[in-house]
């Protein structure tokens, strides 16, 4: 199924029915017809009347262009309301179904983000191109009765304005985004901040400067070429737009020269009907954004509901595995038991890879064994303005104080059960509230703990004991033997290299 094809399938499943849309279509290309016969007839009648006829003989025309001009206004406000009616039921629905076919723990600001820009599509993608594509046949029509030379001109110039330089436009905008997903930029300018007095002492902080300035001139120079598509798509629209006007007036002049009232109307109808294709640039680039949207959660609408309990999976495995966001592949096999460290800087997916383990995120190639009883911890989670056991009980309801104070313990975090947060994570130091979140991954009953940054804004010598700790043949916290997959920034010599993978 393509990408367009899995945003018809959601919107399909959000109520959307093709004969709505057509009418959206319809209403959308009322309004532009009463556009484009005002222009034509108001050319028609300014040309008849240079001819000083009887005023007889321009009343209709007088009394036309009145009902027109009322009717585009009017038309235009019933065209939106009944597009962005459909839109907005479409999106009401389709949340509730997302939300339905969501797993617990998937972000929902996400989700909702999702359907926002898929429903969007109705209005800003689907309508226009239909529109334009229903002018263009009108015009084309209509310029062929008048002379068949300047239809043609105009059928060559429609395709390329309304066609390839669309094309472009969402080919400029994929490229853009590919390069910002890169995160070349951010990954060096981290590695400068952050490793920058070993890099000094090392004598190599030149070297590590000029590779942040050229991964700097690679990005900048990735996206002039990626936006100069735009400035193509936009001098070939307006190029085709200039030269069908310049052809059909030629045109006109060679076979109406006698007669200004025909060659005026000729002349206008290109003027006038290149106004549905204006914004089918944008309109490209949103359908192309709403159609990879809806490959990315096609997968989550047709899951099929558990009838049970689901299976205690423990193995943890991707292959060849492309996560949703970023390009980079990974390959991981974690059977019950497993310590896993991940190494490497900023920007590389490792949080995604992570959320996708957890069954959060859909893969978007490869293949993954994600496990339900997988628990996911992520490094901004929240903490409650309450006490530290009430933080630590929430993981395990019918924990005991002795549990809790032997994993706090074991975090090394001398804290109080009955503290008090008056403030949450604000009255905690960043290190405290790290170790406060892995005893509270520690005390659950989750066989498989997914850990993201454990030991992130704590010394470095107490980073390396809580790594070791991960890795010992028994855990504190309530099971002894658990999958432990964790991800980190400190370097090899930092951890045990049996079980860490720099990246």
């Amino acid at each position: 199924m393509s990408a367009f094809q899995s945003l018809i399938s959601l919107l399909s499943s959000a109520g959307v029915r093709r004969r709505q849309v057509l009418a959206a279509v319809a209403l959308s290309t009322a309004t532009l017809c009463s556009a484009l016969g005002l222009t034509v007839l108001s050319g028609w009648l300014i040309t008849r009347a240079w001819q000083m006829p009887p005023v007889l003989d321009l009343s209709v025309a007088i009394t036309a262009v009145r009902a027109l001009g009322i009717s585009r206004g009017a038309l235009r406000y019933v065209d939106r309301l009944y597009a962005h009616r459909i839109a907005l039921r479409a999106e009401s629905r389709l949340r509730c179904v997302l939300f339905d076919a969501s797993r617990p723990g998937t972000s929902v600001s996400v989700r909702d983000a999702d359907v926002q820009r898929m429903t969007d599509a109705l209005v800003r993608s689907l309508v226009p191109f239909g529109t334009a594509a229903v002018m263009s046949a009108i015009a084309v029509a209509w310029a062929a009765l008048l002379q068949p030379w300047a239809a043609i001109i105009l059928l060559a110039a429609f395709v390329v304005r309304g066609v390839l330089a669309p094309m472009l436009a969402a080919r400029s905008a994929r490229a853009v985004e590919q390069v910002r997903d890169l995160n070349v930029v951010e990954e060096a300018l981290g590695r400068l901040t952050r490793d920058r007095a070993e890099y000094t002492l090392a004598g190599r902080l030149g070297a590590l400067e000029g590779e942040a300035s050229q991964a700097s001139r690679k990005a900048a120079d990735s996206t002039q070429r990626a936006l100069s598509l735009t400035a193509a798509s936009r001098a070939l629209g307006t190029l085709a737009q200039g030269l069908a006007i310049a052809g059909v007036a030629w045109v006109g002049l060679n076979t109406y020269a006698d007669d200004p009232m025909w060659l005026g109307m000729l002349v206008l109808i290109p003027l006038a009907s290149f106004e549905a294709h204006g914004g089918l640039d944008q309109a490209a680039v949103h359908l192309d954004e709403a159609s990879r949207t809806a490959v990315r959660v096609s997968g989550a609408l047709h899951e099929e509901p558990a009838l049970g309990p689901a299976p205690r999976v423990l193995d943890v495995s991707a292959e060849n595995l492309l996560c949703a966001y970023g390009e980079r592949r990974w390959t991981l096999d974690a059977p019950f038991g497993s310590r896993i460290i991940l190494r490497g800087p900023s920007g590389m997916g490792k949080s995604t890879l992570l959320r996708t383990l957890a069954g959060e995120l859909p893969a978007r190639d490869g293949r993954v064994r994600p496990s339900a009883l997988a628990r996911y911890h992520s490094e901004d989670e929240w903490v409650f303005a309450t006490t530290i056991r009430e933080n630590l009980l929430l993981a395990k309801p019918d924990a005991t104080d002795a549990e809790l104070e032997a994993v706090l313990d074991a975090v090394g975090l001398g804290l109080p059960l009955d503290l008090l947060l008056e403030d949450g994570a604000g009255s905690l130091s960043s290190g405290q509230r790290r170790r406060l979140l892995l005893a509270r991954a520690l005390i659950s009953d989750a066989p498989i703990l997914l850990l993201d940054e454990p030991t992130e804004h704590i010394a470095e010598e107490d980073a390396r004991e809580l790594l070791a700790m991960l890795q010992a043949p028994r855990l504190p916290g309530t099971l002894e033997d658990r999958t432990i997959i964790a991800v980190t920034h400190l370097e090899d010599s930092d951890v045990s290299r049996e079980t860490s993978t720099s990246l």
